[in-house]
């Protein structure tokens, strides 16, 4: 139950979604998602070049989400309008969600969540080369799942739109060999 219909659109690289919703908060979610389906470890990152200030509480970003249910478990490395970065994450089916707050006040701002099976850690980054980590958890959450963008106006009313560039939806790195002698 979104309120005003939401969009996407994608061209040269960069993905325009619009989206309304209350938000994506305590045990059900309203928001605007573009997806893909995934399944075992991954890695979402993306640069978040903008953010509609519609509500101070606009959310935009990544997501990694079990189901395409409200109450579904997700790990969401996001950007608000007016809140800065935070990863914020329901890790059970109807449970309330948990936020980690970032250090960067607002978009542009580059975002990253790395999952390795039932862990899944959120990470920021000013130039999508050097990454904080803002958080981790372990979830309760199988092997298939959904990756994607995701916008929240936080008012049913309205939509905000956020605009997204360099996301890379890959398979999880895998380590590096080891070296010793």
């Amino acid at each position: 139950a979104v309120g005003a219909p939401g969009s996407a659109t994608a061209a040269n690289g960069v993905f325009t979604v619009r989206g309304a919703g209350a938000d994506v908060w305590g045990s059900q979610d309203a928001f605007d998602y573009v997806w893909q389906p995934i399944t075992g470890d991954i890695d979402v990152v993306a640069r978040v070049a903008s953010v509609e200030n519609v509500q101070a509480w606009v959310k935009a970003g990544v997501m990694i989400r079990e189901r395409l249910t409200a109450d579904s478990p997700h790990a969401f490395m996001l950007v608000s309008a007016g809140k800065g970065t935070a990863f914020q994450r329901r890790v059970a089916t109807g449970g309330a969600s948990t936020s980690t707050a970032g250090t960067f006040a607002a978009s542009p701002a580059w975002v990253k969540l790395e999952r390795r099976a039932n862990t899944i850690r959120a990470f920021q980054s000013a130039d999508g080369l050097t990454w904080t980590l803002v958080g981790s958890d372990t979830f309760t959450m199988g092997a298939a799942a959904y990756v994607g963008l995701a916008v929240s106006s936080h008012d049913v009313t309205r939509t905000a739109t956020a605009t997204f560039d360099g996301v890379q939806v890959q398979p999880a790195s895998a380590p590096p060999p080891s070296t010793a002698v």
